[in-house]
């Protein structure tokens, strides 16, 4: 097999590919990601976390480059804490799934670009698992749909899991709802619920236009259920030995897990960029 060639960036998801699973970036990774940035090789981060959760998580790479947030509903310059783009929900959307929250018994986070809305019990266990601290984690009672934008709002089954009767409960109460949404999970506990016109793949086309990089010049890495678009829409694509088999068919390749380095693996067996 002749090995990839001619790079100029690296797009990473983020949990389950370049954050192990005690939610860090492993040191044999790093170590390959920071000798591709010495080579002049981007590092582009394309995840369903948003600023609040995602920043914290890589800063030992010292990302420049604008990133793909809330699963492409937010472009990010992390160099100018600021919001080059965003695709937000609606707010009738948004009062909707709130009051389907109460109803079902099943909560809800609301993300904007600059806060994280949760119920109040559930502040302190997002801080310990990826956030900075408190300021941008607020009581969901606070949210005023009418004030702020909302780019994404998420079921969380913490124990339990989401089940398939909410995701089709769902699916049918779109009908419900003027705009179409995009519906997609990182995690099984998770049903994240964006507009429509929000997903990685077009969040990865608005950064390769803005830094004049073609489709061909990137290799991408996922092991979610919201790398699909992604994984299946690049010439260079690897799904992590964590995922399972459906994204593991859409990618071209398939590498080591989270856990074993995988991305640094495929970048010193596969190419020749280093």
């Amino acid at each position: 097999m002749n090995k990839i060639t001619n790079i100029k960036a690296i797009i990473l998801d983020l949990d389950g590919t370049l954050l192990s699973p005690q939610l860090n970036i492993l040191e044999e990774t790093k170590k390959v990601l920071l000798q591709l940035k010495d080579k002049g090789i981007k590092i582009i981060i394309a995840t369903g976390r948003t600023p609040q959760t995602s920043i914290p998580m890589t800063k030992s790479l010292n990302i420049k480059e604008p990133m793909i947030l809330a699963n492409g509903a937010l472009i990010f310059d992390p160099q100018k804490n600021n919001i080059i783009d965003s695709i937000p929900i609606s707010s009738k959307t948004i009062d909707y799934f709130i009051s389907l929250s109460k109803e079902i018994k099943v909560s809800l986070n609301i993300y904007t670009p600059e806060c994280i809305y949760l119920e109040e019990d559930k502040i302190d266990s997002y801080i310990i698992d990826s956030a900075d601290d408190r300021k941008n984690l607020i009581n969901q009672d606070l949210y005023d749909s009418k004030k702020e934008m909302a780019v994404k709002c998420e079921f969380f089954g913490k124990n339990q899991g989401i089940n398939k009767d909410l995701q089709d409960l769902v699916l049918d109460k779109q009908k419900d709802i003027i705009e179409e949404l995009y519906i997609t999970s990182a995690h099984v506990n998770y049903l994240e619920i964006l507009n429509k016109k929000a997903n990685k793949y077009f969040g990865i086309k608005k950064v390769l236009n803005l830094l004049n990089i073609n489709d061909d010049e990137i290799i991408v890495f996922g092991d979610s259920h919201n790398d699909l678009e992604m994984l299946s829409k690049f010439p260079h694509t690897v799904a992590m030995g964590n995922a399972n088999s459906e994204i593991k068919k859409s990618a071209k390749y398939t590498t080591k897990s989270n856990n074993e380095d995988g991305i640094a693996y495929f970048i010193k067996e596969y190419t020749q960029i280093l």
